[in-house]
């Protein structure tokens, strides 16, 4: 039977007010006559022992021959969609405001399981509105019971009020669930390392490499090698040109006494008084 439940019923675990997963517990409650406790923790995703709790403490009915029925099934549905929300004295008293307290339903002024289903079908109407106010909220829950009738006029209001107020716990829940679940991303954001920004490259102008020192001083040597032999060469230089100046003037000298023909000197001739005969 637990396995059947599960499959003809679903799963309303996630304490969101679920019209359709009701409509099949409904009928499964109608095929069997009631539910175990193993099965109602099925459907509900509940602990046996906090459904054993609520019992205990009033909120829920006692099962009849351990069997829970609709009666029991729907106010479990209520206490779980609200609990996260309000507290659990406040949702008893919440459900005595709109129900009274007698066991035997004589103040009852609509059925759990209906007011259920009311909260169901008005959630749904105000996830399509844009008007989230109180005054919208309210709209919408008595659009939804427009077809409620109860001979004391005061019934309608306790019932308008009571929905409106399971509307914005649901809605509290559901703002809730999303921040912790958003807190959670965070959370894993600021556990994991954070990236290092990388850092712009400076571009600086690379250093000659310095050249080796045997090269160095090859290049060295060299160099003073090349200056000795040029200042040697400078100073050959100009003894060669000086002593080639001398000797090229003194060839000249002598190629040019050469050239010249001497004239001939004769002896001055004696004046004629002092000449003498030889004879």
């Amino acid at each position: 039977m637990e396995s059947t439940g599960k499959q003809q019923t679903g799963n309303v675990s996630s304490s969101i007010p679920d019209e359709k997963a009701f409509t099949k517990i409904k009928m499964l409650l109608e095929a069997t006559g009631g539910l175990s406790l193993s099965q109602v923790c099925s459907v509900t995703g509940l602990e046996g022992s906090t459904i054993q709790n609520w019992v205990k403490r009033g909120w829920v009915e006692h099962p009849r021959g351990k069997k829970y029925e609709e009666v029991h099934i729907a106010r479990i549905l209520i206490i779980n969609a609200l609990k996260e929300c309000i507290k659990l004295e406040h949702i008893d008293l919440l459900m005595s405001y709109v129900n009274g307290k007698t066991q035997d339903g004589s103040e009852a002024i609509i059925k759990e399981s209906t007011l259920y289903m009311y909260l169901c079908e008005a959630l749904k109407q105000s996830g399509r509105t844009d008007d989230h106010s109180r005054g919208g909220v309210e709209a919408v829950v008595e659009n939804v019971i427009r077809n409620y009738s109860d001979p004391n006029p005061n019934s309608r209001v306790r019932i308008r009020k009571a929905l409106t107020l399971m509307i914005f716990a649901c809605v509290c829940t559901d703002v809730k669930r999303r921040t912790e679940a958003m807190m959670g991303q965070i959370l894993k954001e600021l556990e994991s390392p954070r990236p290092v920004a990388a850092q712009p490259k400076l571009e600086l102008t690379p250093e000659p490499e310095p050249a080796p020192v045997k090269e160095y001083v090859e290049s060295l040597t060299e160099a003073i090698e090349t200056r000795k032999t040029v200042s040697q060469a400078l100073r050959e230089w100009d003894i060669s040109s000086v002593e080639k100046i001398i000797i090229d003037h003194d060839e000249d000298a002598r190629n040019n006494a050469q050239m010249e023909v001497p004239e001939e000197v004769k002896p001055p001739s004696k004046p004629w008084y002092i000449r003498k005969s030889t004879k």
